[in-house]
Formats: structure tokens, C-alpha cells, sequence
């Protein structure tokens, strides 16, 4: 949350107290942000007295020295019970527009402040009622912020310039069906259809469209893409009649950076997972597969056609959704749903939405054996078998089946 903070210019320095602090950098999901920890061990014991100031040990950062100024009593401006937290940029004269976070990290949710201020040295900015005392330190019904008797601030530094952004992606972006500068274009016909054996002989196509592109980008999106573009030499058109032009499109827009909203999800959701799945487009096909599962009612009358689909397509969360639906509605599912068409080899997902739903235990991050990995990642939710691939950074396929995606992770661990 935004809060209105303060400065701490009229501090006492012979109220201050040095303490050596632990300080560590730590990884922020934001890139411009730099992100420090700083623990003040047995803070019950710091001095409480209001106005009385403990100053952190320094961290470098943005070629300045900083250091936390700390009240654990308050300080003049402070309520009753409230600790006053402030901080300071303690070395160099140049002024700096700064954005600062500071927090601490609670049972459930991080509590921080964020603050916005111009730091030259001569006055620290922060909050005179940062937080209570008694709530950091906890009770015997409550827990406080305190491990261990220590405090950890979490401290979040970025300067409040205007950078602008790197325009690699809108200068790719500006290229998509470019007729100037492209080497293969695609003409794309959707054929009318007719339930007449002579009209369908006669059939011609009701939709042409053309889209130019380029052979270096598609060549380097998919294999799929790749191997289309070797079928023509220079720019003869290729031929495609099994994607709505309107969705080939989109699918090309996609390779070229651009987002889809989410009215053409709404209008064409299976048709982007059937062509994105077709031409390689991975990460198109994850989400609108995403968006089909958000948006789509499991019913008993429509619960076979969705396992069939995501079993045709290997929609791997499409499968799970439906399972979980099976196992949440088993006695009216048995009395009503045949599975006669259904292939064997949903028992395994089968299975893990039933230990899912049966099991209190949610799958940790620490495991010991190759038993308990096994065990661990049968039990994931494909989201999260998903998004573990994605952070190896290794480029790896996380399109594919609950056993695929769970080989793949313990082939990369």
C-alpha cells in the first residue's frame, strides 16, 4: 500500500545506538528494483525509550551507502506503541529520486510500506508510525514478526527515473505482415460447406486472405512453422485450408509479440488450441487453454466431450479440470456418464485428482528420495508442473501429458 511518509531531519545523533546487522541481497521479481534483507538480532532488547535510534550496518546500492534508522519506542512524531522506521542515504551529495519499499514477511502475507522521495543526505524519509510494537512483537495467541527474537526488514530500492523501454518487441511487433519486408506469404481459404455431394464438388472458397511474414522469425518460432515455409520458394503463396483466416492471423500476430484479448479468446477459444497445437505456437495453445478451462462449466452433460477433447489435443489441464469434476461428482457420474469411449490411459490423471482430493498433505518443496519426488509430482497440479519447467530455463516442452511433463522434471533435476 501507498502511505503519506515522513522525514527524520531533527534526529539527535547522540540518541543514535550502531548495531551490526546481517544484510543480504536477495532476488526481486521486480529487475529495476534492488532488494536487501537486513536483520536486527534480539529486537525486544534494542533500545525502546521514545526517540531512542538504532542505525543498521550500511548496504551499497545505486553507487550511494544506506543504512535503516530504526526506533523501536518511536520517535517524537510516533504514537504511543509505534515503531518508527526510516531510511537514509548516507554518503555522496548527489540527490537521488528514489522509490522504496520496506516490509517484513508474516505468517500468512507480507506487510510493507512503499514511499516515493528525493534522498540528498541532509534528511531520511520513512514512517513515524510504521508498526506497532506489540503486533511485531507478538503474544502467546498471536504470533509476531520475530524469529528467533530477531526482526527482518525487507528493504526494496529503485531510482524514480524515466527509462525508457527497450523497443526490440514493438519493432518486431511493426513487422507482422509487413508486405515490404517479407520473404513468404501464406494465403489462407476456408472452404463453404454443404451437405449436397455436387455443391461440395463445386465448393470455392468463401474466405482469401493473404499474410506476409518472415521465413528467419518463423524458421526460429516452431518446427512447424519451419517445415511450411521450406514447401515454397520465394514468395509463392502457401496454401492453408484448416484454420479460420481470422485465427491464423491472430496465431501469426502472436509470433510477432502481440497479446490476444480476451474477446477473441471468447469467440475462437478451441480454434486457437486446434491451430496453435497444429503450427507449433506452444505458449498460445497453454493459454487458451487457460482461458477454455476459466471459462468453461464441467457439466455431466458435457464432461465426456471435454476428457475426449483433451485427450485428442493433450490438453494436460483441460484433463485435470475434468477429472477433479469426476471425483467431486463420482455417484452421479456412475449413475449417469458412460465410459465406453474413453481410452485407458486417464487412470494415472484419474488417480491423481483422487489423491488430490482425498489427501490433506500438500506437496512440499523438500523431498528426500527418488520415491518421494515420484510421489511429490504425482500429486502437483499441472500448473505447477508447468511453471517448475518454465523456471529451469532451459527452453524446456511444457506442453504435453501429466507422465510427460513429470519425466521431463525429474530428468532436469
Amino acid at each position: 500500500m501507498d502511505d503519506n511518509n515522513n522525514n527524520d531531519a531533527a534526529a539527535v545523533e547522540d540518541d543514535r545506538t550502531f548495531v551490526e546487522t546481517n544484510i543480504e541481497r536477495i532476488k526481486s521479481e521486480n529487475p529495476k528494483e534492488r532488494l536487501f534483507s537486513i536483520t536486527f538480532d534480539d529486537f525486544e532488547e534494542l533500545p525502546s525509550a521514545k526517540g531512542q535510534r538504532v542505525v543498521s550496518s550500511t548496504l551499497s546500492c545505486f553507487g550511494s551507502q544506506w543504512q535503516i534508522k530504526l526506533y523501536p519506542g518511536g520517535d517524537k512524531e510516533s504514537l504511543t506503541g509505534m515503531v518508527a522506521l526510516f531510511l537514509k542515504k548516507c554518503s555522496g551529495d548527489r540527490e537521488l529520486a528514489i522509490k522504496y519499499s520496506i516490509g517484513f514477511n508474516g505468517d500468512e502475507e507480507r506487510m510493507i510500506r512503499l514511499g516515493k522521495s528525493i534522498f540528498d543526505g541532509s534528511v531520511s524519509w520513512g514512517w513515524a508510525n510504521f508498526y506497532s510494537r506489540s503486533e511485531i512483537i507478538g503474544d502467546d495467541e498471536e504470533g509476531g514478526f520475530l524469529v528467533n527474537g530477531a526482526l527482518t526488514l525487507y528493504v526494496g530500492i529503485q531510482l524514480d527515473e524515466f527509462i525508457p523501454k527497450n523497443p526490440a518487441s514493438s519493432i518486431m511487433l511493426k513487422l507482422f505482415n509487413d508486405e515490404n519486408s517479407a520473404d513468404v506469404v501464406f494465403e489462407i481459404c476456408e472452404q463453404q460447406k454443404s451437405d449436397s455431394e455436387s455443391d461440395r464438388k463445386r465448393a470455392k472458397t468463401s474466405t482469401e486472405k493473404l499474410y506476409h511474414a518472415h521465413r528467419f522469425i518463423l524458421q526460429h518460432y516452431s518446427a512447424e512453422l519451419s517445415a511450411i515455409c521450406a514447401t515454397s520458394d520465394g514468395m509463392t503463396p502457401i496454401i492453408i485450408t484448416d484454420v479460420k483466416p481470422e485465427v491464423f492471423r491472430h496465431l501469426l500476430y502472436y509470433v510477432y509479440g502481440g497479446d490476444i484479448s480476451d474477446d477473441d479468446f471468447a469467440v475462437h477459444e478451441k480454434d486457437f488450441i486446434n491451430a496453435a497445437d497444429k503450427y507449433g505456437v506452444t505458449n498460445l495453445k497453454l493459454e487458451a487453454e487457460v482461458w477454455y478451462v476459466n471459462n468453461t462449466e464441467i457439466t455431466i452433460d458435457n464432461v465426456i466431450d471435454n476428457l475426449l477433447y483433451a485427450d485428442a489435443m493433450n490438453c494436460a489441464l483441460l484433463k485435470e479440470s475434468v477429472m477433479d469434476f469426476i471425483v467431486e461428482s463420482k455417484e452421479e457420474v456412475m449413475q449417469r456418464v458412460s465410459f465406453q469411449d474413453v481410452p485407458g490411459d486417464v487412470c494415472k490423471d484419474l488417480l491423481a485428482a483422487m489423491s488430490r482430493h482425498y489427501e490433506t498433505d500438500s506437496p512440499g518443496d523438500d523431498v528426500e528420495d527418488e520415491t518421494d519426488v515420484e510421489k511429490t509430482y504425482s500429486k502437483m497440479r499441472i500448473r505447477d508442473l508447468r511453471q517448475r519447467l518454465d523456471e529451469k530455463g532451459l527452453g524446456l516442452d511444457i506442453d504435453g501429458s501429466r507422465e510427460a511433463l513429470i519425466a521431463n522434471l525429474k530428468e532436469h533435476s
